[in-house]
């Protein structure tokens, strides 16, 4: 029986009703398939998500995320969003210099710093980065979360972690050489990956499907 990692990832989790909150939906799905399965999951915050939920006031929220042992909490921005609409929300890709990157890294990271919990991993919001971002962003960060396309083959001087099968997926393929990963958002119109209740159920027929033919160890990105 092959022995294979399993992760599943989720992006733009923060504590606004219907994002990530206590009593949503979605964070009952993620408890349940931790009591079936075991699974594991790497939550991908922004530190101030739309400029309306900074994390620094949401101390006890993150502590609430903290308490679950099978979450690991990682950097997604600070804004997720942009000046330049052009970009959409890949907050990072519009950073172009050294002084802007620096900036924003200083904002995302003091936001951090007031919660007490140092991520380890980081993930582009719309997976675009700009090479003055990547020089200042892996100073900080053990691995970055990546996509074989968008990252348009930038080297990375810390770990990269590829892959990016939607939970919404019946089929799932090896990355990183022994490792499926299940790629998400927690919430939004304009994904089709998103925690809703088909795609659930469709991840909980994954998961029956990949732990009965394999030897399967679940894991959050940082356990990599």
């Amino acid at each position: 029986m092959p022995k294979l990692n399993l992760t599943i990832s989720i992006d733009d989790v923060n504590p606004l009703k219907g994002w990530g909150a206590k009593g949503d939906i979605q964070m009952e799905y993620l408890d349940n398939l931790n009591k079936e399965f075991g699974a594991k999951f790497t939550l991908f915050i922004p530190s101030n998500y739309h400029n309306q939920a900074p994390l620094s006031k949401h101390i006890d929220w993150v502590n609430w995320l903290i308490s679950k042992p099978y979450f690991e909490l990682a950097a997604h921005g600070h804004y997720h969003a942009c000046i330049d609409k052009r970009w959409g929300e890949a907050e990072f890709a519009e950073l172009d210099s050294e002084v802007k990157s620096k900036d924003r890294v200083k904002q995302m990271m003091m936001e951090w710093e007031a919660v007490g919990y140092k991520p380890k991993g980081f993930r582009s919001p719309g997976w675009l980065c700009h090479p003055a971002a990547v020089g200042e962003l892996e100073k900080y960060f053990k691995y970055v979360a990546i996509h074989y396309r968008h990252n348009r083959e930038q080297k990375w001087n810390c770990k990269t972690l590829y892959g990016a099968d939607g939970i919404n997926l019946n089929k799932a393929s090896i990355h990183n050489e022994n490792t499926i990963m299940f790629q998400s958002h927690i919430s939004g119109e304009w994904n089709d990956n998103v925690w809703n209740e088909k795609n659930y159920q469709q991840l909980r027929q994954s998961l029956k499907q990949l732990v009965d033919k394999n030897d399967i160890q679940f894991k959050t990105l940082r356990e990599l």
